[in-house]
């Protein structure tokens, strides 16, 4: 992802902010201003819902028509051998592995479309983020999370991060090792995507 979207965050204006207790980097967010995050986040969250609804179907169906959507539910059917922070590693490894890495700039795309074609980190995040959900996972403990990572400072990533046993755990396709969000020192959180909307962490310097 690119420096253009490396916008940082609202300074400390403490209106809507959101308590920091329980919170992925045990920081604050504040609503996002209107711009492109949000215009991208206004297409993709119908989208993910979408996606999230077929791989429903074919749960219990499998002559759904999606090939894409059964092999998530193969993966997650998988993971549902574990419990806890186990599963959610499994979802992270298989989806790691099963999505071809590029190293061309990938355009942002609903979960079943990036799993059928060779992605860069959005691709990875998105998919983890539709899997947790039928995996069990609660819908407000999962958040997508744009970061400034400051060991490559050319660009911004996007990982999840997943909230288990009261503790928010990272999500990403650079490693297969969970670590929880404060455990990460080189990664500065920048903006936070759920099912209320956009959120920018307040007080993150822009490189």
């Amino acid at each position: 992802m690119g420096k253009a979207f490396r916008i940082g965050a609202l300074t400390a204006v403490l209106i809507s902010v959101s308590p920091s207790v329980n919170e992925p980097f045990g920081m604050a967010t504040v609503a996002a201003p209107e711009g492109q995050l949000s215009a991208i986040w206004r297409w993709l969250d119908p989208a993910i819902r979408t996606d999230e609804a077929t791989i429903a179907a074919c749960r219990t169906n499998s002559g759904c028509g999606s090939p894409t959507a059964l092999r998530l539910v193969a993966i997650i059917d998988e993971a549902m051998q574990y419990e806890g922070r186990a599963r959610v590693g499994h979802i992270n490894r298989a989806i790691n592995e099963a999505i071809p890495t590029t190293h061309h700039e990938v355009p942002w795309m609903a979960p079943l479309a990036a799993m059928a074609l060779p992605g860069d980190c959005k691709s990875y995040a998105v998919v983890k983020y539709a899997a947790l959900v039928d995996a069990g996972i609660a819908v407000g403990d999962r958040r997508l999370v744009m970061i400034f990572d400051k060991a490559h400072p050319q660009e911004t990533h996007l990982i999840v991060v997943v909230r288990v046993d009261l503790q928010w755990l990272i999500l990403d396709d650079e490693s297969l090792t969970l670590v929880k969000s404060t455990g990460k020192p080189t990664y500065q959180p920048l903006h936070t995507f759920d099912e209320t909307g956009v959120r920018d962490f307040p007080g993150v310097p822009v490189s």
